[in-house]
């Protein structure tokens, strides 16, 4: 309002003079000349008394502005104290969170299968994510509502991750699970026939005993809660793994999870497919 109200003058000015030349051009008395020209010159006055009143007025608003602003300042300061940190310190940690949005970014454009093959590196970036949001920095009002939408994606990431990548195989008459695991488009290895048989648990109750026309699943990748036995593995040794339980004294959670497969805990085989529980 006060920049037009300065407005409004400077045009009251402009049509004064404007004014003053068009009565030069018209014939008039000395008096009314003189009576003129003396309103006119107290209008001007008045305007530039108006316009050094408004003058003032913006001097006192930018030093109420300034003043605000340093106590906004201050304030800031003494969060930042209080949070242990600074502006930079902030400006770091906003960085981070950025960063980690533009690889969940990346991520989002793999298909499905891929992103289940990259699903360590979600764990990485869900745990990178936790482990900054321990610091007071992320405390702040902003800091919190950019966690929680990065929290979001990687929702929104593992609800789009299929659980395990398989392919479909359809028993013929003659089949038995070595001769499957041994095709070519199968594992190419007839010993991984343990592989078929415990994905397949829920089909198959006896190995040596299966049909025409069974639809069975061939893993291609070890899902989250999965583990896929190698030579040389035991339960203690499987639990001891970082990956799992981290905890060898952990193994009696694996034999319960697999009893099905699993009749003596001293004894398990190679390519055999052992749940991993929660």
């Amino acid at each position: 309002m006060r920049i037009l109200a300065s407005t409004a003058i400077f045009a009251l000015v402009i049509m004064l003079f404007v004014g003053f030349a068009m009565a030069q051009e018209q014939e008039m008395t000395m008096e009314e000349y003189n009576a003129q020209l003396l309103e006119w010159q107290t209008r001007e006055a008045e305007a530039k008394t108006a316009i050094t009143a408004v003058e003032g007025e913006i001097a006192a608003l930018k030093a109420e502005i300034a003043q605000v602003e340093q106590e906004t300042a201050n304030e800031w300061q003494e969060i930042y104290a209080a949070l242990g940190t600074d502006e930079a310190g902030v400006a770091e940690f906003r960085s981070s969170l950025n960063n980690i949005g533009s690889e969940l970014d990346a991520l989002a454009a793999l298909s499905p299968e891929e992103l289940f093959k990259q699903r360590k590196e979600l764990d990485a970036l869900e745990a990178k994510l936790n482990e900054l949001m321990q610091s007071p920095t992320g405390k702040l009002t902003e800091l919190e509502d950019m966690a929680a939408m990065l929290q979001g994606k990687i929702s929104q990431l593992r609800a789009s991750m299929p659980k395990a990548i398989y392919d479909e195989y359809t028993v013929v008459k003659g089949d038995y699970l070595w001769k499957i695991s041994g095709k070519s488009d199968v594992y190419a290895d007839p010993y991984q026939w343990m592989r078929i048989y415990t994905y397949n648990k829920d089909q198959i109750k006896n190995p040596n005993l299966i049909y025409a026309d069974q639809i069975f699943k061939i893993q291609r990748e070890v899902g989250p809660n999965e583990y896929l036995v190698v030579k040389g593995d035991y339960l203690a040794k499987i639990a001891g793994n970082p990956e799992i339980f981290n905890d060898p004294t952990k193994w009696t959670k694996i034999f319960e999870a697999n009893k099905e497969i699993v009749s003596d805990q001293n004894m398990i085989y190679p390519y055999q497919v052992l749940v991993i529980p929660e």
